[in-house]
């Protein structure tokens, strides 16, 4: 079969400004967002870091790194020094042992050393996308030549049952992404390059059928076109100033990775609702659930509340029932749908208001319906 050839082209002029802006990409919360508008504040790849990132629809970011007994564990480093209570290599730790170790780094209240498998069925129920990186590189002394590590955080992938829309498998080494793909089909692979205009990794990434290139920032809007002419999406890291983010929108990027997710949606002109509010409860054989939604601040109601809601029931051990309904002019919705049987185990439930050009997505859930309504005040 003969070798394809990378379309290179350079843009002899860039597009104008007004249709270069007009993609928002979408925001990946870097090791889960451990920074607020410009301010350290949560613990890094900490449980309660990841469900603040996922409440307002960032993509959660995650490393894989493996214990003594071959647990996948949300952890950058090799070592725990820099982020944790503890000190050594990650590696030299049974998951038993790391519960004694709390995350210290960079602020916020101390957190416990999560699974992946636990990230991942927290997402499953959320909803929410992971972009989750399989952390085996060379550099780290952990690092395994063969397809061990990479079958090892593909396994705790696998019996977490997320679905493969909800899940982006990166990684630094091309063979971490070739496993996952063998043993996942059709997930999506991005192919991480700290060289921000890598055309070597540019090839390779199209050569070897990856959905999404991921360099280092900056990249050009010349890198970023042709890397679109040849199918590959792109998603730079780690960009944390509004200057960069604005930068990366004008050169149209798919997505973007940062430290402070909620400050580069205000680069992007985007505000997080101030309350959102969604109780569901059971009334007979119907699951009622009603919403309540006030908008950003210097936002009208009517900008605020353009826009769907998505409800996610998942039981446990079988699929989603999904069902989608748009609030009304007083950023208001009340509706019903059919009570899944209680023989099937309680439901968890989520639902998300998918945002608009104003306002950032926010998710409420997920949680078990209460199994009475509640009262209401006017």
């Amino acid at each position: 079969m003969p070798t394809r050839v990378l379309v290179l082209v350079t843009l002899a002029v860039l597009a104008p400004a007004a249709a270069a802006a007009a993609a928002t990409p979408q925001i990946h919360a870097h090791r889960g967002g451990t920074v607020e508008n410009g301010t350290a504040k949560y613990p890094e790849e900490g449980l309660a870091t990841y469900k603040r990132a996922a409440r307002n629809g960032f993509v959660l970011e995650v490393d894989a790194k493996l214990t003594e007994d071959g647990v996948p564990v949300a952890i950058h480093d090799a070592t725990l020094d820099r982020t944790t209570t503890c000190t050594g290599e990650v590696r030299t730790f049974t998951l038993a042992e790391l519960a004694g170790c709390r995350i210290d780094f960079p602020a916020g209240k101390p957190a416990r050393i999560i699974t992946i498998r636990s990230l991942l069925d927290y997402a499953r129920k959320a909803g929410s996308t992971v972009n989750l990186e399989i952390k085996n590189v060379p550099s780290d002394p952990d690092y395994d030549s063969t397809p061990a590590y990479a079958n090892k955080v593909m396994d705790a992938v696998i019996a977490s049952r997320i679905p493969r829309s909800q899940l982006i498998i990166q990684s630094f080494v091309p063979a971490n992404l070739d496993v996952a793909v063998q043993r996942l089909p059709g997930v999506a692979t991005s192919l991480l390059s700290l060289q921000a205009l890598n055309e070597a990794y540019l090839q390779l990434a199209f050569d070897k059928d990856y959905d999404i290139i991921s360099p280092e920032w900056p990249v050009t809007a010349d890198y970023v076109h042709r890397a679109h002419l040849n199918g590959l999406d792109v998603i730079p890291f780690t960009l944390d100033t509004a200057a960069d983010v604005r930068a990366a929108r004008a050169a149209k990027v798919d997505e973007l990775i940062t430290d402070d997710p909620l400050g580069a949606a205000r680069a992007m002109g985007l505000r997080p609702a101030r309350a959102f509010d969604a109780t569901v409860f059971i009334d007979g054989r119907r699951m009622i659930t009603v919403v309540h939604l006030l908008g950003p601040r210097g936002v009208s109601a009517r900008q605020s509340c353009r826009g769907t809601l998505l409800e996610r029931v998942v039981l446990p051990g079988r699929r989603v029932q999904q069902v989608r309904r748009k609030l009304n002019r007083n950023c208001e919705a009340r509706f019903g749908i059919t009570r899944t049987p209680p023989r099937l185990g309680p439901p968890a439930v989520s639902v998300l208001f998918e945002g608009n050009a104003r306002t950032l997505p926010v998710l409420d859930g997920p949680k078990a319906p209460l199994l009475k309504a509640p009262s209401f005040k006017p």
